[in-house]
């Protein structure tokens, strides 16, 4: 069955990209594909504007990205912010009071990058820099002292990437951060992404195809990560990654490929492109 779609909201790690970061020469040209045929495809992701994948040169036609887990929306064409949804600074400020017993890594999302303390960024091992040491080394703007910086910024963010050395002083955090309303979200297992209390995937998405007079019904999600939640609860057409955890594929009406199996690419050509039995299609 062909379904009536007019937008697809993708999200980049775990599901648009490979687990080496890349997006494979199939799927750039599956959405390329659709895009010729109409669809708006958006890129939903908590990166900046900043950690965008260079194939996306090869991708003239995607037009829009949410980025920093919803904090903003841009328009590509026209180069400008068409939404934004940052931490007020009173919030800032609450959040670095709960920070400052730990010894942690703060990614601080601001101004389109991502910056970090030097000392951290010289120790990503230490810090749960994990395999992408390489990557966090290219896109990260590394300060003096991270926590100094943020006071002296004193302006609104509009996303903070926690990695804490146990898991106890994340949940100690995470639970902190949640009673006082903000929006706590993960995209792995060792991080914590926080947010304003009112920014989210779904919320931004939602803004967008309001914005684009497109109705719900017509629009299509991927995503695998719990920071992809909101989003799949919103649209009529949420679709998980077969490496997808647990709570996305609960709300998926269906479950492709693993990222490393190009399952967008599958997704968006079975059920967009060809309208195959989707019986037949998904595990």
């Amino acid at each position: 069955m062909l379904m009536e779609i007019k937008l697809i909201a993708l999200d980049l790690d775990g599901t648009l990209l490979t687990s080496d970061l890349k997006i494979t020469k199939n799927t750039i040209d599956v959405l390329n594909e659709a895009m010729n045929k109409g669809k708006e495809v958006v890129i939903c992701t908590g990166r900046t504007i900043a950690e965008l994948p260079l194939e996306f040169e090869h991708m003239p036609y995607i037009k829009y990205y949410i980025t920093s887990n919803g904090a903003i929306i841009w328009d590509r064409h026209h180069i400008r912010m068409i939404y934004e949804n940052p931490i007020p600074v009173d919030d800032v400020r609450k959040l670095m009071d709960i920070l400052k017993p730990f010894d942690l890594r703060i990614e601080l999302f601001a101004l389109g990058r991502v910056f970090i303390d030097q000392y951290c960024y010289d120790h990503l091992d230490e810090y749960g820099g994990g395999n992408h040491v390489e990557f966090l080394r290219g896109s990260r703007t590394p300060v003096p002292e991270i926590k100094s910086f943020i006071q002296e910024f004193d302006e609104p963010v509009d996303k903070f990437n926690l990695f804490f050395k146990t898991p106890e002083q994340r949940k100690e955090v995470w639970d902190k951060c949640v009673a006082l309303g903000f929006n706590v979200t993960s995209s792995f297992e060792q991080n914590m992404e926080v947010n304003s209390k009112t920014a989210n995937k779904g919320t931004a998405l939602k803004s967008l195809v309001n914005r684009l007079n497109i109705d719900v019904s017509s629009v299509m999600v991927v995503g695998d990560q719990l920071n992809d939640m909101t989003m799949l609860r919103y649209a009529g057409h949420p679709i998980a990654m077969g490496n997808a955890v647990d709570d996305i594929k609960s709300l998926a009406t269906y479950i492709t490929k693993t990222n490393d199996e190009d399952g967008v690419a599958y997704a968006v050509k079975k059920l967009v492109l060809e309208g195959e039995d989707n019986e037949n299609l998904f595990f």
